[in-house]
């Protein structure tokens, strides 16, 4: 018989985060987070963005 082990509990370590390290446009930070968004990951990390943080078009490409 094939399939899952249902006998033993799943135990997920602590979830990924995502680094972005001098980010040049808004529009990326937006666009990883949406990406993010689609994989249910929660945690991001700046390192020097270039343009101004918080960015609007961040936010706009973030949501649909």
């Amino acid at each position: 018989m094939s399939g899952t082990n249902r006998s033993r509990e799943f135990a997920a370590g602590p979830a990924p985060v995502v680094v972005l390290v001098e980010p040049q446009m808004g529009e990326n930070i937006g666009m990883a987070a949406r990406a993010m968004a689609n994989f249910g990951l929660t945690e991001m990390r700046l390192v020097a963005p270039r343009d101004g943080w918080p960015s609007e078009k961040a936010r706009a490409t973030s949501s649909s």
